[in-house]
């Protein structure tokens, strides 16, 4: 009788510790969130991602009754902040605003701590957006062509945010399609790569048209062309790049939120309903799309697979014209 007791108790005390972890997981995911999330973000304040941050971030912390707090790492074209997050627990509290860039480090960086594909889970996308050609108002460039003239005549430097991101990606497709020479310069964000531009520092900038904004209005720089395939409605008097003679020149940027693929599920549909709940907000809305930006609902199989779908797309244009990122 006590033999079977004992055994009894054996398979009891197995199952309790085989359904452990799923309680232990269902309970974190009922409860959740319970303490302040926060937002890694690559790149500085100002930065477009991080205006984005902070935009969702507010209504994130108004729709789940919590906290939402921006981190900024900025550097090595956000690598610095997915680092971080992967390297906290995988509990919902610490996600990543991320950009462009992302599905381009595997292409650009050899010795990544991390699978930028595999170790993440989408969560959502959150907007598409063009970026803008753009000079100094005090430079004599007042048309796309003065600056394609000014490139056959000597090499041109221009900045981005970063390797691998949409600005450098843009300026290696504007010397291919045109053969002028360029030189890159890379900057810790969108933000000073707009400051450096707009300074002279450098002869040319794709940025963002949410980053430019504040400095278009103050006559700082001059936009010349934009990247989509249609006018900007913030810009229908600037032409795209495609109209100033470049017919197969489109590029946008996309911005969206992940965590850690070990995150329990429960708590990245959570996240997921709440970010396409206040996607839904025309006061969001307008605030997101002021500067010409689309807004993108998705589920998070949706985004993960789109980023699958980016690294394949742009993985082979990477290699041929050759791009590398710091070792």
């Amino acid at each position: 009788m006590k033999l079977r007791s004992y055994r009894c108790l054996q398979i009891v005390l197995l199952h309790v510790l085989i359904l452990a972890p799923v309680f232990n997981s269902y309970s974190q995911s009922v409860s959740y969130p319970s303490k302040p999330i926060r937002i890694f973000v690559g790149s500085v304040p100002g930065a477009s991602s991080d205006t984005y941050a902070r935009i969702v971030g507010d209504a994130l912390s108004k729709n789940l009754h919590q906290s939402v707090q921006i981190e900024n790492r900025s550097g090595a074209s956000g690598i610095i902040a997915t680092t971080a997050m992967l390297g906290l627990p995988a509990d919902g509290y610490q996600i990543q605003l991320i950009y462009t860039p992302h599905t381009l480090s595997p292409y650009l960086f050899k010795k990544l701590s991390y699978d930028s594909i595999k170790d993440v889970v989408g969560i959502g996308r959150i907007v598409t957006a063009p970026l803008v050609l753009a000079v100094s108002a005090k430079s004599n460039l007042k048309t796309y062509q003065d600056l394609i003239d000014l490139g056959k005549s000597r090499s041109l430097n221009y900045g981005s945010a970063g390797i691998g991101s949409g600005g450098h990606l843009s300026g290696e497709m504007l010397k291919i399609y045109t053969g002028i020479d360029v030189v890159h310069a890379p900057y810790r964000g969108a933000s000073p790569a707009s400051t450096a531009v707009a300074a002279g520092d450098v002869d040319f900038a794709f940025i963002a048209q949410i980053t430019a904004r504040e400095l278009m209005l103050a006559n700082k720089i001059r936009v010349l062309a934009v990247t989509s395939k249609v006018r900007s409605p913030l810009l229908p008097n600037i032409p795209t790049m495609q109209e100033v003679g470049l017919k197969d020149f489109e590029f946008n940027n996309w911005f969206g939120l992940i965590a850690s693929a070990k995150t329990p599920n429960e708590i990245i549909n959570k996240l997921s309903n709440s970010l396409r709940e206040v996607l839904r907000d025309p006061e969001l809305r307008k605030k997101l799309t002021s500067d010409g930006s689309e807004i993108v609902v998705d589920t998070p199989e949706q985004f993960t697979k789109f980023l699958s779908d980016d690294s394949k797309r742009w993985g082979p244009l990477i290699q041929q014209i050759g791009l590398k990122g710091e070792d």
